[in-house]
């Protein structure tokens, strides 16, 4: 009798216990989570600032603050918990990385351009 009572008491003791365990997973899967959201709603708030409107006159200065746009977006994408959210800010950095003297002939055009790669990144970031 005695028997039968500890492996009962053992039974319910590990079901017990793995019921904790699963909520705790539970618990570390939820905060996990969250956290992957913030950094990606961080990551979407800084890869919006990188995408700078407010270009130089002169073309050189401009091809360098785009190349320095393109440098930390690639960085920004490595950081973003969402897959979608890294490809959108990706695809953007290879934009800009791909940009030439001849790009920047025209200011509007390339506000313009600008203005698609941030509503890119923005669309990315409002589906996450």
């Amino acid at each position: 009798m005695r028997r039968t009572i500890s492996a009962v008491a053992a039974v319910v003791a590990g079901a017990v216990l793995l019921t904790g365990c699963s909520a705790l997973q539970e618990a570390a899967d939820t905060v996990t989570a969250a956290d992957r959201a913030l950094t990606t709603a961080q990551v979407c708030a800084q890869a919006i600032g990188a995408i700078d409107f407010s270009i130089s006159t002169d073309p050189q200065t401009a091809l360098e603050q785009t190349e320095n746009a393109a440098g930390e977006l690639s960085t920004l994408a490595t950081q973003a918990g969402d897959a979608t959210v890294a490809d959108a800010i990706s695809g953007v950095a290879t934009t800009l990385s791909n940009v030439t003297l001849d790009d920047l002939v025209s200011p509007l055009e390339w506000v313009g351009d600008r203005t698609a790669a941030a509503a890119d990144v923005l669309n990315a970031c409002a589906g996450f």
